[in-house]
Parts: C-alpha cells; structure tokens; sequence
C-alpha cells in the first residue's frame, strides 16, 4: 500500500532528521508553533533567513 504519511508521521521523521542536523551542525532550535506542513513541491523555493534575536525563519517563494 502506498499510503501518504500523516501530520504526525511527518513530524517524527522530520524530528529525526533534524536531531542529525543538530549533531552535524551544532546548532538547536527550540520551536513552539508555526510548523508548516505541505508536499515537497511547495518548498522548493525555500530559504531560511535570520531575524532579530536569533530568530530563524522561512522564506518560501515571494511570501
């Protein structure tokens, strides 16, 4: 069966990844709210940009 992952499938596979970023990097983030969740495709144009205070946020496309 080819079914689409779930919001909360996303999230843990996303959480995962993202702990290997933070051991690659050496950089944590602490989030609370404002998670996106859409296909692949929406994010193509995505850019993260620094805001004040250490503020890390995306950019998608002209947004």
């Amino acid at each position: 069966m080819n079914e689409n992952p779930t919001t909360e499938q996303q999230l843990e596979a996303f959480a995962k990844e993202l702990a290997e970023l933070t051991r690659k990097h050496g950089v944590a983030l602490c989030v609370t709210g404002g998670v996106i969740i859409d296909s692949p495709e929406a994010f193509a144009e995505l850019e993260y940009f620094t805001g004040n205070d250490g503020d890390l946020l995306p950019r998608i496309g002209n947004e």
